[in-house]
């Protein structure tokens, strides 16, 4: 039989595991820009990663629609998705860690621009990093030289880095600034008189449902490969694209919340570790291109970023 002292101190060893317990546990804050299936795909793999192990964190998800003017729940760590859920973060005096994901970076630094200085902001981006996305036609199409971008007005410093990244590749790219959907096909006149290839940056102004299809046919025409940034490039009519799910980026936001419930700082703004290759074959045959596969693609570009 247990003395009372043993008794007593049993009972705090109780008391303080149980309160351990409590203090590991978490709750993160989802919060959806629309209650859309690409937005649930992304919930549902930051939920499934969280609940790998038995750190008991539990996951609350929300859509914009549903905040309004109320405040949010109580949270150890929130994560918005979409630029319109990003908006509404940036508007509140959010205290806990915050990860702005599945928006552009351009989309980031345009809704973010106050908080640069905030260490308890961060973003994962839904764009590639520029280095990768050159890369992928170093890799895929070797023999091209001549890049185009069409930049809009909010993409004009993302295309500004893929610029550099492509002369530091020794490629020869060209840029035209579009103000209207009427500048698009001249300035493909202009930039593809010789041949080249087509990079689609995000950014709706150029890049929407109505100027796609006809983007894409033009290009086809001028007998231009597209390097499309979505799958839905590749369906579209794009001979290749780069791109991370949002299953994926959902995993690396998990990733990232984790580390910090743990004790880790709030990691600077990045781009997706994650990503896939997208390809159309028969733009490809139509075109005259043998690519490798989209596995084979993939893993060259992973073993460029092998330290």
């Amino acid at each position: 039989m247990l003395s009372f002292g043993s008794f007593l101190r049993l009972l705090i060893l109780l008391v303080l595991c149980a309160a351990t317990h409590v203090a590991a546990a978490a709750t993160v804050l989802v919060l959806l820009s629309e209650p859309s299936p690409i937005y649930q795909e992304f919930a549902n793999a930051v939920s499934s990663e969280l609940r790998r192990d038995a750190s008991g964190i539990e996951v609350i998800q929300m859509h914009s629609d549903q905040v309004g003017a109320k405040p949010l729940p109580e949270a150890q760590f929130v994560i918005g998705a979409g630029n319109r859920a990003a908006q509404i973060l940036v508007n509140r005096d959010i205290k806990a860690p915050t990860l702005l994901a599945l928006l552009p970076r351009s989309a980031y630094d345009r809704i973010a621009a106050g908080k640069r200085d905030d260490k308890r902001v961060s973003a994962l981006f839904i764009d590639q990093p520029p280095a990768r996305y050159i890369d992928l036609v170093r890799v895929a199409l070797p023999d091209a030289e001549r890049i185009g971008m069409l930049a809009g007005p909010d993409s004009r410093d993302t295309v500004a880095r893929l610029m550099q990244v492509a002369r530091d590749r020794k490629l020869r790219p060209m840029q035209e600034n579009i103000a209207s959907d009427s500048d698009i096909f001249p300035a493909l006149q202009r930039m593809f008189g010789e041949g080249g290839v087509l990079m689609a940056v995000p950014d709706t102004a150029v890049f929407n449902s109505q100027t796609i299809p006809n983007l894409l046919l033009s290009a086809y025409r001028f007998r231009v490969p597209v390097v499309g940034f979505s799958q839905a490039y590749v369906k579209a009519g794009a001979l290749i694209a780069l791109y991370s799910t949002p299953e994926q980026i959902g995993t690396q936001s998990a990733e990232i919340a984790r580390n910090v419930l743990a004790g880790g700082s709030v990691p600077a703004p990045q781009y997706p570790r994650l990503f896939n290759v997208g390809i159309n074959t028969h733009v490809a045959r139509s075109l005259g291109y043998q690519l490798d596969s989209e596995t084979g693609i993939r893993d060259k570009l992973e073993r460029l970023e092998r330290p």
